[in-house]
């Protein structure tokens, strides 16, 4: 819901916590990191960029929840 609605903030902050599952899929199979690039949300394509990095490499394979669709 934090992608679809845009909430940076929010989307921030579930990253920081660090357990977020960057290739989570919603019911339509799209990734946090897909439904911000479909949806135009640059600076949200940037966070979950940098977290999938900074978390696990370019996977972002270690994550467990989700990043709030």
């Amino acid at each position: 819901m934090a992608v679809l609605r845009e909430q940076e903030a929010v989307v921030m902050l579930l990253l920081e916590r660090g357990d977020s599952d960057l290739n989570a899929r919603d019911l339509s199979d799209a990734t946090p990191l897909e439904l911000a690039v479909k949806k135009g949300y640059e600076r949200i394509v940037g966070l979950v960029k940098t977290a999938q990095t900074h978390h696990s490499g370019p996977t972002g394979a270690e994550s467990s929840t989700s990043v709030g669709y």
